[in-house]
């Protein structure tokens, strides 16, 4: 009688024919590329639970999670107006434009 198991590896390759590796080094991809672009760590998790059936049948619904690196914001720096409303510009700083146009007019 011939023998017709297959191994992890033969698992994964013949998995709804090939649709679980494309999905996974599709997410792969995903991390990876993140990782090159933020320098940060990624991860990635397959799950593979199997449980019989009713007809005695193993079946197997694998899940896939990708967590590539996320790529942080930056800070932003505001300044509070008189009015307490969000500003780019120092209320206490000059601008430079205003400086010209009072040296011209000092001229």
């Amino acid at each position: 009688m011939k023998d017709h198991s297959i191994n992890f590896l033969e698992f994964l390759q013949t998995f709804r024919r090939g649709e679980l590796l494309r999905e996974v080094d599709h997410q792969l991809a995903k991390v990876t590329d993140a990782m090159h672009e933020t320098g940060g760590d990624g991860e990635l998790t397959i799950k593979l639970p199997f449980k019989f059936n009713k007809a005695g049948q193993i079946e197997c619904v694998p899940s896939i999670a990708a967590k590539p690196p996320k790529k942080p914001m930056g800070t932003g720096l505001y300044f509070l107006t008189d009015e307490g409303r969000l500003s780019r510009r120092d209320p206490n700083q000059m601008d430079i434009e205003d400086e010209i146009e009072r040296r011209r007019a000092a001229e």
